[in-house]
C-alpha cells in the first residue's frame, strides 16, 4: 500500500473518533434542548408554509403594472390568472381589480 493510502487512512480514522466522543451527554440537556427546540422548529415551518402567497401572485406583478399604467385597458394573462385565482379563492369582500392590480404591484 501506498505511504499517502495509509496516512489518509489514518487521518480518516482520526477525525472519525472526534466525531463520535460525545457519548457522554448530559441527559437533562438533551430533554431541554429537544423540549426548547421542536415546538420552535414546527412553528417557524408551519408558519412560512401558510404565509408564503401563491405563486401566481408573484407572476402577475409586470401584467398588474401594465393594468394600472393603462387606466385598466390592458389586462394580461398572468393578471387574468391572478384575477380569478383571487375570485375563485378567497371570501368577500372582495377588491375591486384596480385594487388587487394595487395589492400585487406593492407587495411583490
Amino acid at each position: 500500500m501506498d505511504s499517502w493510502k495509509i496516512l489518509a487512512l489514518a487521518l480518516l480514522a482520526s477525525v472519525n473518533t472526534q466525531a463520535v466522543s460525545g457519548d457522554n451527554v448530559n441527559p437533562v440537556a438533551a430533554g431541554l434542548f429537544i423540549t426548547i427546540s421542536f415546538p420552535t422548529i414546527l412553528i417557524g415551518a408551519t408558519t412560512s408554509l401558510t404565509t408564503e402567497p401563491p405563486k401566481i401572485f408573484k407572476s402577475a406583478k409586470t401584467d398588474a403594472l401594465a393594468f394600472i399604467g393603462s387606466d385598466s385597458e390592458i389586462r394580461g394573462a398572468e393578471f387574468e390568472q391572478a384575477v380569478r385565482f383571487y375570485r375563485t379563492t378567497y371570501t368577500p369582500p372582495l377588491m375591486t381589480d384596480q385594487q388587487l392590480a394595487q395589492a400585487l404591484a406593492a407587495s411583490f
